[in-house]
């Protein structure tokens, strides 16, 4: 048994948990409080949540659904391609203010600290992760753990049910780099990320305890910090893994045929105006001959003045248009090597600590 990570005094959700023996009807649940911070009644719920009663199978369950990562778990030897793998690589959420990034409120465990140009998605903090006593009974045990005294007996026991604390653990110091300053507690109140009636002194208090975390503490989801969509979307076309809901996306970015339209007219224009000057240039050229541009000719004639620039001009758009689609190729495919070779470099590297 691992005690929970902060003692009773700095837990954020006071509540007493009463589980109920397992029944083939659902137990009576008892009305919530009407202060869910400072109550220290008894309940037969997951704090905050008080369709779902404390049987054991339906806690595990819950928190796989709402923590759980397999496609990223699955992604996991094969992300040092597309992210930095260093945990703590995580802005506060001023900083994602002055990066122009929208604060968007997802509860999708799989997009909490994935970015996508101006908006950034974080999962709102499940209020049964403030509880003593919820770590204390369903997040004592490491998930692999097993029933012993199993000796000789000829039917082992089976393995004792539990969720993998390390997950709840990562999750939670994420919000602990989130949530560094007092700015950064007001902007998380003001976008529903935890209850309003939190109190700054007491959320320093509890988010103290995991502060300190280091990537060997915490799930592997939790060894790579901030994830650009768009890289994670390559990532799936590239290795195909099976919990993807599709081969093309992670997310799927727009749902509807309209955005992707807009997006791919802006590159089909620039397409086709290179096309047609390369073609216009290449008709100038064809269309004067060498013999009437009078480049060796003294005082020559207006006429051929004007076909000597059109010709040059032709050559010149020629030259331009070719070192514009050298450059559009040359510079991803370079930071694409560049980062590939810095990120296979340092994928075994320790990672530095930096300080609180």
């Amino acid at each position: 048994m691992i005690d929970p990570p902060f003692p009773q005094s700095a837990a954020l959700s006071k509540h007493r948990l009463t589980p109920q023996p397992n029944r083939s009807q659902p137990s009576p649940r008892q009305k919530p409080p009407a202060s869910a911070k400072s109550s220290d009644e008894a309940i037969n719920y997951i704090p905050g949540e008080p369709s779902i009663d404390l049987n054991e199978t339906v806690v595990h369950s819950f928190l796989s659904s709402e923590l759980s990562t397999p496609l990223l778990d699955e992604l996991y030897d094969n992300l040092w391609l597309v992210a930095r793998k260093y945990g703590k690589s995580v802005d506060p959420l001023h900083r994602q203010k002055v990066k122009a990034r929208e604060i968007v409120v997802t509860e999708d465990v799989k997009l909490h600290l994935v970015w996508h140009y101006n908006k950034i998605y974080i999962k709102p903090m499940p209020l049964c992760l403030l509880n003593h006593d919820f770590w204390d009974m369903y997040l004592s045990l490491p998930a692999d753990s097993t029933s012993s005294n199993q000796g000789a007996s000829a039917i082992p026991a089976p393995p004792a049910l539990s969720f993998d604390r390390t997950i709840a653990l990562g999750f939670i110091r994420s919000y602990a780099l989130l949530v560094r300053h007092r700015v950064d507690f007001m902007l998380a109140r003001e976008s529903h990320l935890f209850p309003a009636d939190l109190d700054w002194v007491e959320w320093s208090e509890f988010i103290a305890h995991f502060r300190a975390l280091e990537d060997e503490d915490v799930a592997k989801r939790f060894h790579y910090g901030q994830l650009r969509l768009s890289r994670l979307n390559w990532a799936v076309r590239l290795f195909r893994p099976s919990h993807a809901a599709t081969w093309w996306f992670y997310e799927i970015p727009h749902w509807s045929t309209a955005m992707y339209l807009k997006q791919a007219v802006g590159p089909l224009l620039f397409g086709f105006a290179s096309l047609s000057l390369v073609l216009s240039s290449m008709q100038v050229l064809v269309s004067i001959s060498g013999e009437g541009l009078g480049f060796h000719h003294v005082g020559a004639s207006s006429l051929e003045d004007m076909r000597r620039a059109f010709w040059v001009f032709s050559v010149m758009m020629l030259l331009l248009s070719g070192l514009v689609w050298v450059l559009l190729m040359a510079i991803p495919c370079t930071v694409l090597i560049w980062q590939l070779a810095w990120g296979f470099k340092n994928r075994g590297k320790p990672k530095p600590k930096t300080p609180e």
